[in-house]
């Protein structure tokens, strides 16, 4: 189950969740916004992937206690 405002990879391309249907309802559907584009759209929810973004990595000359 995706909550809103998870980020998520539709297609190969970023999205936002934007709503849900209820459980009770089959297939499940989510609704989502298009990060570049902003066009929403319903989809299955088996057809999404969660997305991480990457966490920054720290330059060497950034980082603590080295002098």
């Amino acid at each position: 189950m995706f909550k809103i405002g998870t980020i998520v990879s539709y297609r190969g391309r970023l999205h936002v969740v934007v709503g849900v249907t209820p459980m009770s309802v089959t297939p499940q559907l989510v609704e989502i916004e298009d990060r570049e584009s902003g066009r929403i759209r319903q989809v299955p929810s088996d057809d999404l992937q969660p997305f991480k973004e990457p966490e920054e990595s720290r330059r060497e000359d950034d980082r603590d206690g080295d002098l």
